[in-house]
């Protein structure tokens, strides 16, 4: 598989993930199940977009360049992001079309591929002190405002770049990630297990958990080449798929 096939897996598993997320209660009206399976699916993007990132911050002819495309769509995919995700985690709010909008104030997950990025790169070119101040701001930012998968993404892109031309290396760090991403769900369910319960919530997070690791078999199979040139596809999808799929909540809900 090439670099191009795990970029459009990884768009589709995130496009359903963001669908069962905006639209949980009519999906769930067709079947309860529907969302979560959804959710399930959208597990899979999340560490293909971080594999695709760790490969390019070695492939990438411009550095400064990609660095500064990511920083630009981040800026881009950040309204969209605190839009559409408001629809399912509400923190403020704003007044817009004469009505109370939910909003979600952290950051989107280009702000967490752009960190690990950053550090990357760093770490390739030999500035480490650079690459220890982009963590310990990546730290700082996480714990004060919040990103989608926390610092914690941001070391999995950097454990798949130190990974790298190792096709089991790269599965190992990825299970590694999905056990220390969701080892509170698991240990959870493991005691209320053994004590009786029968806990659907944290079940869920487990199977969520096996979800997530289904990419590590997929990135066995990765045959190293690039595949068809699509540089902004990735960039572009991101921020206009949360766009349309706010305007259809809008849509139903604020007219």
């Amino acid at each position: 598989m090439t670099a191009f096939a795990f970029k459009l897996i990884a768009c589709i598993t995130m496009l359903i993930d963001h669908i069962g997320l905006v639209f949980e209660e009519p999906l769930a009206e067709v079947h309860p199940l529907l969302p979560i399976i959804c959710r399930l699916i959208g597990r899979m993007a999340f560490p293909l977009f971080a594999f695709g990132i760790g490969e390019g911050a070695t492939h990438t002819s411009s550095p400064k360049k990609y660095l500064l495309r990511m920083f630009l769509f981040a800026l881009i995919a950040q309204a969209p992001f605190m839009l559409m995700v408001g629809t399912h985690h509400k923190i403020t709010s704003m007044t817009l079309f004469n009505s109370e909008v939910p909003i979600y104030t952290g950051g989107s997950v280009m702000v967490t591929l752009f960190l690990g990025l950053s550090i990357c790169i760093a770490i390739h070119e030999g500035r480490h002190f650079g690459a220890a101040l982009a963590l310990a701001f990546g730290y700082a930012f996480d714990r004060v405002i919040g990103m989608d998968y926390g610092i914690l993404g941001v070391l999995f892109i950097v454990g798949l770049y130190f990974a790298r031309g190792s096709r089991i290396g790269r599965s190992l760090v990825l299970i590694l990630f999905a056990v220390c991403f969701y080892i509170t769900p698991i240990s959870s369910f493991i005691s209320q297990a053994v004590s009786g319960v029968r806990p659907l919530e944290i079940g869920q997070q487990l199977f969520k958990f096996f979800a997530m690791c289904l990419p590590a078999v997929l990135l066995l199979f990765y045959n190293g080449k690039p595949g068809r040139k699509a540089k902004l596809f990735t960039y572009c999808f991101y921020p206009l798929h949360m766009a349309v799929l706010w305007a259809i909540y809008a849509a139903i809900n604020f007219f």
